[in-house]
């Protein structure tokens, strides 16, 4: 059991969730980047052209002051001071962009898919704490935490698609996966639900298929759920070792589902290529076998090395964060 060696006393403040959830938050995202045997991935050895350790950790650290407003949110909704359409997901997601980007000089943003992830399901999680008495040394029912962040997502506003989109269109629309239609961008959706109430869920399942994160957003984090927290409970709880539960996590989702920011920048064949290494890893053992963990070395230089760029597997790295952050949230610890 997570917390049979922590004595976590709470004494049942608002205060002590927003701390709780925020500071799992940052060290979620910092956990994920110090984790050296992930393929393709940022982290301390392998640094990208236009982002570097030290924005990294800035962009980690700036995520702390959102997700601390967002569970105060979370918490007020449960105690029935605001609605679920009073949580702004997508105003905070633009503000928390933009002050992301004083943190630090960088052309690229290194907390974007992360945010996303993080900010409906902190609602979720703070909305569960108040139910639980404000103690944070207890753990969730995630089922419930899910259902509670679908309805945020399904009860947000048109104004947050507004923020959201302004968001996108700043940071990844030229980065979106191709659409066989050609006014299929960000701003079409506004267009075409003009006249209607629309939201989060509308908005997110309208791009599913170009997008995981959106995917995961109109999906009940299905992906986070069905094969990222229980392969990191398993790896975890079979060798007591948080860093390669991480790394077991992150191949497994690879082997899963063809990441779509690959997709974006080096096409499908390329994506499916990634896909089927990483299956070859899992069927091999991952990161607890000898052979497993050569065939991880191997992907990693292929994905370092076959193209210009570095290949980085950056929306399973955002599905990863979010697994760590609930493993936080449940009480284990590295």
């Amino acid at each position: 059991m997570p917390f049979s060696k922590i004595s976590n006393e709470v004494k049942g403040k608002v205060l002590d969730v927003q701390l709780f959830v925020a500071q799992s938050a940052v060290l979620a995202h910092n956990l994920l980047y110090a984790n050296e045997t992930k393929p393709g991935g940022a982290s301390f050895r392998n640094e990208f052209e236009d982002t570097k350790t030290e924005h990294f950790l800035a962009g980690a650290c700036s995520l702390f002051s959102p997700i601390f407003g967002l569970a105060k949110r979370g918490i007020l909704v449960a105690e029935n001071h605001l609605w679920y359409e009073d949580a702004e997901i997508g105003f905070y997601i633009e503000k928390a962009l933009e002050k992301s980007k004083t943190w630090y000089k960088s052309s690229g943003n290194t907390v974007l898919g992360t945010l996303i992830m993080f900010t409906p399901i902190t609602l979720g999680i703070a909305h569960s704490f108040a139910h639980e008495g404000m103690k944070t040394n207890v753990k969730l029912n995630l089922d419930n935490v899910i259902y509670v962040t679908e309805q945020f997502v399904k009860n947000s506003t048109t104004e947050d698609c507004i923020y959201l989109t302004r968001a996108l269109n700043e940071t990844v629309s030229k980065n979106l996966l191709p659409s066989d239609k050609e006014e299929d961008n960000f701003n079409s959706f506004l267009e075409i639900h003009r006249h209607e109430r629309t939201n989060l869920y509308e908005f997110t399942k309208f791009y599913k298929d170009r997008d995981l994160v959106f995917y995961e957003l109109s999906h009940k984090y299905q992906i986070t759920m069905k094969y990222g927290f229980p392969t990191f409970l398993r790896s975890y709880e079979e060798n007591q070792n948080f860093k390669n539960a991480i790394t077991q996590t992150y191949i497994t989702l690879m082997s899963e589902k063809k990441d779509t920011h690959i997709a974006k920048r080096f096409g499908n064949e390329i994506s499916s290529k990634v896909k089927n290494k990483a299956k070859g890893i899992i069927q091999a053992g991952g990161i607890f076998t000898k052979e497993g963990l050569d065939l991880i070395n191997d992907l990693d230089q292929y994905l370092k090395t076959s193209q210009k760029s570095v290949i980085n597997p950056g929306t399973t790295a955002d599905i990863t964060a979010t697994t760590i952050f609930l493993a936080l949230i449940q009480g284990y610890r590295p």
